[in-house]
């Protein structure tokens, strides 16, 4: 069964660069919109992480519903000493890898999944399900979005876990890269077994970055 972690931050890092939208609650309604959909209209399990601490208890009656395939896991990425490295952070990607991770690591229904896929959690994708259930993903290493210079979805089997979403981040052997989108896109491109995806169309959904709305992923 294919997992998706939904990374999601109801209150912004301020030290962070690149950030358009930064109210709470207009993060908030983005988030359950989408949310709610991953929950109702997909039989995916559905992994929301979230590192500032918000509970999300708008979603309790889901987190009972969906108990089998939902859990919601929070942390405050500035209250725990493992990512005490993020003080001075100013890039997105650090952040959401470490909550990738977190998620990996304390999820208590992603063992039994046999592929892993990230996905910024403001997006919807509603073709993804049908789509992905055209391949058997047993026989791919890891998935990348057509466009492979943006970062909403990645994803990769639970056994190149470590590889695909390795906390230490470095382009390349020998140099630091802010972007995690050259980091991705150079970690997946060791694998010949890579599922591009098609290009999705979504909802038009604000962007969290820049002031700017995406209507595909």
């Amino acid at each position: 069964m294919t997992a998706i972690i939904l990374t999601s931050t109801v209150n912004i890092n301020p030290n962070i660069d690149h950030l358009y939208q930064k109210n709470p609650e207009e993060r908030i309604s983005t988030y359950l919109k989408s949310i709610l959909q991953w929950l109702t209209k997909t039989n995916f399990k559905i992994i929301l992480v979230e590192n500032s601490g918000y509970n999300f208890d708008e979603l309790n009656n889901e987190k009972e519903l969906y108990k089998n395939r939902f859990e919601v896991i929070t942390f405050k990425e500035n209250s725990i000493e493992e990512a005490s490295y993020l003080k001075n952070n100013i890039s997105k990607g650090n952040s959401e890898i470490f909550a990738i991770n977190y998620a990996f690591n304390n999820s208590k229904i992603i063992n039994s999944s046999n592929f892993i896929i990230k996905i910024t959690a403001r997006y919807y994708i509603d073709e993804l399900e049908k789509y992905l259930n055209q391949f058997d993903l047993n026989n791919y290493d890891c998935l990348t979005q057509n466009n492979r210079d943006r970062c909403e979805i990645i994803g990769c089997s639970y056994n190149n876990f470590a590889f695909i979403f390795n906390i230490i981040f470095t382009g390349d052997e020998n140099s630091y890269d802010d972007y995690i989108e050259h980091v991705w896109k150079l970690r997946t491109s060791k694998y010949d077994k890579n599922l591009i995806c098609k290009e999705f169309q979504i909802d038009k959904t604000q962007r969290g970055g820049v002031n700017c709305c995406y209507d595909t992923i």
